[in-house]
């Protein structure tokens, strides 16, 4: 589960041999080491105190403040530009004698290192699953919601939603799988089997909620917590997903009186700003990003600061959506086409800002990158676009799309030579995933050959864009210009004596 970058995430090593039981703890040991880790810690050496602290981990999984001390190691590791585990490090801590906690010490290292890989973060929480070990996992939990949620802002997936529900359920995480389970349900409404473990969900978080798996055998038992009709049913309406005209109204209120009494409880501030969105008028979305925004503030997490800013980002596309429509309507209308210029600039302009200041967050998130260049590419940016491809290249599934836009950059700077080269690469690395950009790439390859043809008054290029041009040609007639550009091709190998 999880692993779906195959060969590329260090994640899935983590899980490749069979486990050999868990074994004991050494307490006494486990000590020496976070100890040690804690020196390092304090004179900066972060990237050995990890390790440190995972052999700790591995000898005395059970002692929270490892974990936790690890995890604050890592956050200032990540800070300084640290780098994700190499495989010979991470198998310096996966010396396949642990067993169990060997591989819990190893998943959790490849994280620690990488804090933003979302699939080795649900390795980590995995695996606290299959040795019992769920306050551990719950520990992890909202940190793994929160990626979920960073991933799904990209490209919102079903599956990867009912995924994170299975992992959290297995730790009895239920507000983490609670979380999950009604984003699905609300992707696909039409769902029932889905919809009927969303009211499990509700009854498990609702019996954790209120204590009564802790009380059961205690005087009073079950009756000891029961509570008056309304509050009963303000637990029921603040998990109803279909709710709507009364109950929409009641969550809200509910929400922003919890709010109002306690603001630094994430829950609250997290709760409050979804059912302001909900309401989607402009005065609730306003309300929605003063609570998030105020949240970011109070608590620091950056989730509450990127919701805010997905507000801001969602209203700007509705008026782009509102000019273009009214172009459509009138397409001879001048202003209006201005109109929608101004806007689609407007839209991308707070997209870039938005986006670059999550990517310097998350330095470590290549696809963010990778976003964050499309946009500086399509205002115009390109050598602010550049940096942003590059390092998009590092990651296996970026690849592709990150050479061919770096291709693009440079062929728009007059980099020709520059520009095939990432062409080139691009086509190296097309597989079947990628084969519906097979000829916008050898398109653009085709265009830089002409112009490196004219630079260097050479026909060679040319050939070979003549040769790129037949075979799309031969593939699809009516690509783009491609009648044009055949022709423009036989003139210049005339041109040039070829």
């Amino acid at each position: 589960m999880f692993n779906w970058k195959k060969g590329a995430d260090a994640a899935a090593k983590a899980d490749e041999k069979p486990a050999k039981g868990v074994v004991d703890p050494q307490p006494e040991k486990a000590a020496k080491f976070f100890q040690h880790a804690t020196a390092m810690v304090k004179s900066g050496n972060f990237e050995y105190a990890l390790n440190l602290f995972a052999s700790a981990i591995k000898l005395d999984a059970g002692n929270m403040a490892f974990h936790q001390s690890m995890f604050e190691c890592a956050k200032s590791f990540i800070q300084g530009g640290g780098k994700p585990a190499s495989s010979k490090e991470i198998k310096s801590v996966d010396d396949g004698v642990g067993g169990n906690n060997s591989k819990l010490a190893a998943a959790e290292y490849i994280w620690m290192r990488d804090l933003n890989n979302l699939p080795a973060l649900m390795k980590v929480v995995e695996f606290t699953g299959k040795l019992s070990m769920n306050e551990l996992g719950q520990w992890f939990a909202p940190m793994a919601l929160n990626l979920v949620r960073i991933q799904q802002s990209k490209k919102n997936s079903k599956s990867l939603w009912l995924q994170s529900k299975e992992l959290f359920t297995a730790i009895d995480a239920w507000n983490e799988a609670f979380a999950c389970s009604e984003e699905a349900v609300r992707m696909d409404p039409t769902d029932s089997k889905l919809i009927t473990e969303l009211k499990q969900l509700t009854a498990a978080r609702a019996i954790q909620q209120g204590g009564y798996s802790n009380t059961a055998n205690q005087e009073g038992g079950f009756r000891a917590n029961i509570k008056d009709a309304d509050k009963q049913r303000a637990m029921q309406e603040q998990d109803t997903i279909a709710a709507g005209g009364d109950t929409d109204s009641r969550n809200l209120e509910r929400a922003k009186i919890d709010w109002e009494t306690n603001p630094a409880l994430p829950e609250h501030v997290q709760k409050y700003g979804t059912l302001l969105r909900r309401a989607a008028t402009a005065e609730s979305e306003a309300k929605a990003q003063e609570v998030y925004l105020d949240g970011f503030k109070r608590l620091g997490e950056y989730r509450f600061r990127m919701a805010a800013g997905d507000i801001r980002i969602a209203q700007t596309r509705r008026k782009l959506r509102a000019a273009e429509t009214a172009v459509a309507a009138d397409a001879s209308n001048e202003s209006l086409k201005e109109a929608v210029k101004m806007c689609r600039s407007a839209c991308l302009e707070l997209e870039g800002s938005e986006y670059a200041d999550r990517m310097e967050k998350y330095p470590t998130d290549r696809s963010l990158k990778a976003e964050v260049g499309r946009i500086w590419f399509e205002l115009g940016r390109y050598e602010d676009a550049m940096p942003c491809f590059q390092a998009a290249k590092d990651e296996a599934k970026c690849r592709l799309n990150a050479a061919h836009m770096l291709g693009k950059c440079f062929a728009a700077e007059g980099w020709h030579v520059e520009a095939i080269g990432e062409f080139r690469e691009a086509l190296q690395v097309l597989d079947a995933t990628g084969a519906e950009r097979e000829l916008d790439i050898r398109y653009d390859l085709m265009n830089s050959l002409i112009e490196q043809a004219r630079a260097e008054k050479s026909a060679g290029p040319a050939k070979e864009a003549a040769e790129i041009c037949s075979a799309i040609l031969r593939k699809n007639i009516g690509y783009k210009d491609i009648r044009d550009k055949r022709k423009l091709i036989d003139t210049v190998i005339k041109d040039l004596g070829g």
